[in-house]
């Protein structure tokens, strides 16, 4: 009996440990120099490099080189860092982004807690999301194609609309302005959705939603988003729309433009 007992406890266990290891990131790609640094309080004990099939631990630290990125999955979830970047996954739900870019896409609803250095704000619902941190210690949440809310302690609740670009910061957090963005434009320049191997789950929604903008909008976008400094300074670079215009940073340019605004894919 009781070794019976003693069975039952060790395949209860192995179940768990499975159950548990389940959860965690699972490496998929890396391109370029993609490092980690296995944190034991403030300091790092241990850099090396990531490897497919590798398991990324909450006390892992993922650090991305010029040019380089990965690709994560974690059951239902795709994460992408791009380059440039470092971020940490702190648990199944919980995403922290130091510095760079990332990009989160399931098709089954979920709840996932984003920060970074200074915000943080809660997503529930589903789709394919760019985070891009700022340098006021905030970040950009841009959903290319998405269905859900995301909520801040100061700022309440929000209903997602996708191609709208959405700033949080602060802390407590809030809202900074809303942004309609250039789907097309910020597609064709985002690394982050093209530089893989594998296309993402979500491509034909991501499509769905590009036509459906461009009806609802009709390409009227004036302005590019850039980075934002401080919770008050926020950069941002007009361009005409005229046929006859050719100054810097008009519809003609805008391409090569968006590909060096978003630097960190």
């Amino acid at each position: 009996m009781i070794r019976f007992l003693s069975l039952l406890y060790i395949f209860a266990a192995g179940l768990s440990a499975a159950f548990l290891f389940s959860q965690t990131p699972t490496v998929t790609f890396v391109q370029g120099k993609v490092e980690y640094v296995v944190l034991d309080g403030d300091k790092g004990q241990k850099i090396d490099d990531l490897e497919v099939n590798s398991s990324v631990l909450p006390n892992h630290l993922i650090a991305t080189g010029k040019g380089s990125r990965t690709e994560l999955q974690q059951r239902n979830i795709i994460w992408r860092l791009g380059s440039l970047s470092v971020g940490k996954w702190l648990s199944q739900k919980r995403f922290w982004l130091h510095s760079g870019s990332a990009l989160f896409c399931t098709t089954k609803e979920t709840t996932l807690q984003l920060s970074s250095i200074d915000s943080n704000a809660t997503f529930v619902g589903k789709g394919t999301i760019i985070i891009e941190a700022t340098s006021n210690g905030g970040f950009k949440f841009i959903p290319l194609e998405c269905k859900g809310t995301l909520t801040t302690l100061k700022g309440g609740t929000k209903e997602i609309i996708e191609g709208q670009m959405l700033l949080v910061m602060g802390n407590p957090t809030e809202y900074g302005n809303a942004f309609d963005l250039d789907l097309i434009l910020l597609l064709r320049s985002s690394r982050l959705v093209n530089s893989f191997p594998v296309p993402l789950p979500t491509f034909d929604q991501i499509g769905l939603a590009i036509y459906m903008q461009q009806l609802k909008l009709k390409g009227k976008y004036d302005a590019l988003i850039g980075d934002a400094t401080s919770n008050e300074n926020l950069q941002m670079w007009k361009f005409g729309k005229g046929k006859n215009k050719k100054q810097p940073g008009s519809p003609a340019k805008a391409k090569s433009f968006l590909g060096g605004f978003f630097t960190n894919e």
